[in-house]
């Protein structure tokens, strides 16, 4: 038996199955191209979407961006509608309950649609429980699910929140960051479902690493007890982390005053898959599907060498609140299948 999905008039409802927990796939980065450049990688990228969530068996899969990589050079086409529909099409013949966030690639400038288009198409999927949200805040996409058991009870909330993309128009002005009035609403949606005297915990999905993830990240490898190492590794060359340079968004910060957030998902940089505790909250970079975006890492290492971080990461609830996290490496998959 599976878990049991309800669209409410600003949420969806979850219903966990008895007697077991619920299980998150989350995938990112998948980077399909959608032109006659990208045909084979395309291919590859959605064979191993197909491979990690047969393989995952999960009640519901969440995908932290860039879905599309409408990029002239690397794909042929700015047509990021095309490549959209290319990877939903696939999810939704899997029939699994998914989502999306956006990633800053989805309607990269001077692609043929904007977010608001593509947020139109993934609402009128079947399997799809993407839902624009608010339009009066930043971004498009920010929404939410309420986890609860069987019997009604509520277990966490899962929150998507658009990350946005540029602080001017293009790559080379810097990433964007979650924007206040974001952070505003996340934490009215927290407010609103807790009991009284207490606070629901939560899991936040997005795609652009906040700056707190490489500063636990450094105090980790120092030793500080203050960050937890867990699991996964920092593939980047010299511990790159793509994480927003301007001094605005105070999004990590809020969090831990909150104290609802437990998790927080995040892709866009591919060769990390690192998680760690940092300041009360697990931060996780899923597994990449990533083919085509880097021809080569920082100009020196071939991608096709490149492969331990291709895979899904499975996040396990428990009907009390707990979670264990875990990576499903596509080799691994592969491996099986021989």
């Amino acid at each position: 038996m599976k878990a049991e999905f309800a669209r409410e008039k600003d949420r969806t409802v979850i219903r966990m199955a008895e007697g077991r927990p619920f299980r998150i796939l989350q995938l990112t980065d998948i980077h399909i191209g959608g032109g006659f450049l990208s045909r084979k990688k395309d291919a590859l990228a959605l064979d191993a979407v197909r491979k990690i969530v047969r393989a995952a068996d999960a009640d519901f899969v969440v995908v932290t961006g860039d879905m599309a990589y409408p990029l002239l050079p690397f794909s042929g086409t700015i047509n990021n509608m095309r490549s959209t529909k290319m990877f939903a099409e696939t999810m939704e013949s899997l029939g699994v309950p998914w989502t999306c966030v956006f990633g800053n690639h989805d309607a990269e400038h001077g692609s043929l649609y904007k977010k608001d288009r593509l947020a139109d198409y993934y609402e009128s999927l079947k399997c799809c429980f993407f839902r624009k949200g608010d339009p009066n805040l930043s971004g498009v996409g920010n929404h939410w699910f309420r986890l609860e058991k069987a019997d009604g009870t509520l277990v966490a909330l899962l929150m998507m929140i658009d990350s946005n993309s540029y602080v001017g128009k293009t790559f080379f002005s810097g990433f964007d960051v979650i924007h206040d009035n974001q952070t505003d609403w996340y934490e009215r949606i927290v407010k609103e479902n807790s009991p009284e005297g207490g606070v629901v915990p939560s899991f936040a999905f997005f795609h652009i690493p906040p700056k707190e993830f490489k500063e636990g990240w450094e105090k980790c490898y120092r030793g500080d007890p203050e960050a937890v190492y867990r699991l996964g590794f920092v593939g980047e060359k010299d511990n790159y982390f793509g994480y927003p340079k301007t001094k605005e968004g105070n999004f990590f910060r809020r969090m831990t005053e909150l104290g609802s957030c437990k998790a927080m998902y995040m892709g866009h940089d591919h060769l990390n898959t690192l998680s760690i505790d940092y300041k009360g909250i697990r931060l996780t970079y899923g597994m990449s599907i990533d083919y085509l975006a880097y021809a080569k890492i920082l100009g020196q290492i071939p991608t096709a060498k490149c492969h331990t971080q291709r895979g899904g990461t499975v996040t396990d609830v428990y009907a009390d609140g707990s979670f264990e996290i875990s990576m499903l490496p596509l080799d691994d998959i592969v491996a099986a299948e021989k």
